[in-house]
């Protein structure tokens, strides 16, 4: 099942002649020097890298591995934040033959060190002194002659990515060489001009969206990135920089609005074409200013560290109102009890030290998303809902919490929601609905709203006891919602 047609009519003529499906790292390579050669890949303040400039640096760090006796297949963990330095060890790594573990590179070193036991990590890319762990120093390789790309194979395993989904349960997802390239593949394609844009990598490289959607996607289509390390730059980089596209997170395109808001839309450098958001539900209303307000063309989609990412796209956003797009192409789809299941070459290979996990994750060769959901007459897929999130009620009866939640937050005053289940103090089983308000809002108007909302739900389903807060929730690194937080 390929929606050729629906993605491909997005590029123009001359796009098309040069748009080639990669199977491996390598592949990649060679077609950016090929193609891009000259042109600029990453762009900073401090220094500007042709595409010869950054591939031969990446050659010098393939020797540094080499004489660190680095095996193929071998885990190598990146832990840089977003930099030059990142994007060469990662290209450098996976271009190698070993696989590239990338790991958040916030927080506390134990954090890091968790990380590279549950991958199987000794050695790593990084910044700091990590117990048993082996620091390579990215700087000793500068200089060297260049070691050429391995030769890699589609089905060889070439990078992890953790996940925990709001569960927090640490998994570490390893993705080979043709899942990659089929998630980068996929990410190229946008509305108007795809080749030669200016990319801004705000989301972080140690997630799945960031790397492929972010930069790989940016270098095969001889764009330009600039990497964000620090947040506090992002105001003066926009300006200066000018980015034509945005890759985002809903929460951050939530963030800028509020700066457009401030500043006016010139604050983006006055370039910006296209904002891809993905990695959670994106609201609507967010898109419809950024549309008609901007003229900022506005697309999402659906997609899981599993599935290299990408799953499904759209440009209809507001034709198509809180659907997820079509499916991208080499996959296929299934709904089980309504649960969407995808099988296709971007699905990825295990999770790495779990093989009771792997195991439960698939049904016959289906990858289980664990999410719910359908997709209409006209191809568009639609999320309801978490299995693992259903809230079961004592009369057989099953609450998807989302589908609540959604309604909640258009509430006019609330930022965020979260519907779950609770016990009174007489062992009954009641719906909480807690919401993160603006403080100036009318706590009895949000009271009041909330029981409209009742009215049109099932009698099992309706909110008994609305709760405030003065924070937002608690949030994973992808900016979800912990679901699980208020049970500690």
């Amino acid at each position: 099942m390929y929606n050729s047609e629906y993605f491909e009519n997005m590029m123009t003529e001359e796009e098309k002649k040069i748009l080639v499906r990669l199977f491996t790292m390598s592949e990649l390579e060679e077609y950016c020097l090929k193609h891009f050669t000259d042109l600029p890949a990453i762009d900073t303040p401090e220094r500007i890298l042709s595409y010869r400039e950054m591939w031969t640096e990446v050659g010098s760090i393939r020797t540094f591995l080499l004489e660190k006796n680095v095996r193929k297949g071998e885990k190598i963990a990146v832990i840089y934040p977003n930099s030059i330095e990142a994007i060469e060890a990662f290209l450098a790594v996976t271009t190698y033959g070993a696989v590239a573990v990338m790991v958040q590179p916030a927080g506390p070193a134990a954090a890091k060190e968790e990380a590279c036991r549950v991958a199987g990590c000794t050695r790593a890319f990084a910044g700091e002194k990590l117990n048993n762990i082996e620091i390579f120093d990215i700087t000793q390789a500068a200089g060297k002659e260049g070691t050429p790309a391995a030769k890699l194979e589609p089905g060889d395993p070439v990078a992890a990515f953790f996940t925990g989904g709001t569960s927090g349960t640490l998994k570490c997802a390893l993705l080979s060489n043709k899942a990659l390239m089929t998630g980068t593949y996929n990410g190229i394609f946008a509305p108007g001009n795809s080749f030669y844009q200016k990319y801004y990598g705000l989301i972080p490289f140690s997630h799945i969206f960031g790397t492929v959607r972010n930069l790989l996607s940016c270098f095969a289509s001889g764009s330009r990135i600039r990497p964000c390390s620090d947040m506090n730059r992002l105001v003066d980089d926009l300006k200066e920089y000018k980015p034509t596209i945005l890759i985002l997170i809903p929460a951050l395109a939530g963030m800028l609005l509020n700066l457009a808001k401030l500043y006016g839309p010139g604050v983006f450098g006055g370039e910006l074409k296209t904002i891809v958001t993905g990695g959670a539900p994106q609201p609507t209303e967010i898109a419809r200013i950024f549309i008609e307000q901007f003229g900022i063309c506005f697309v999402s989609g659906y997609g899981l560290t599993e599935t290299a990412n990408l799953v499904s796209g759209s440009i209809d956003l507001l034709k198509k109102e809180g659907s997820v797009g079509k499916l991208y192409g080499f996959e296929e789809i299934r709904f089980v009890d309504r649960e969407i299941q995808i099988k296709g070459d971007n699905i990825f290979i295990e999770y790495i030290n779990n093989p009771e996990e792997t195991k439960a994750s698939f049904d016959d060769g289906w990858f289980r998303t664990g999410d719910l959901g359908y997709m209409d007459e006209d191809g568009y897929i639609y999320i309801t809902g978490r299995i693992k999130n259903l809230i079961y009620c004592s009369n057989g009866e099953k609450i998807c919490p989302e589908q609540i939640e959604a309604r909640l937050d258009k509430i006019p005053g609330v930022k965020a929601s979260l519907v779950y289940s609770e016990k009174n103090k007489f062992g009954a089983q009641l719906l909480v609905g807690e919401l993160f308000a603006d403080p100036a809002a009318d706590r009895k108007k949000l009271e009041q709203a909330v029981d409209m909302i009742n009215l049109d739900l099932p009698e099992f389903s309706r909110i008994r006891q609305v709760k405030f807060r003065n924070e937002d929730f608690p949030r994973t690194s992808a900016m979800k919602i912990r679901r699980d937080y208020h049970e500690a």
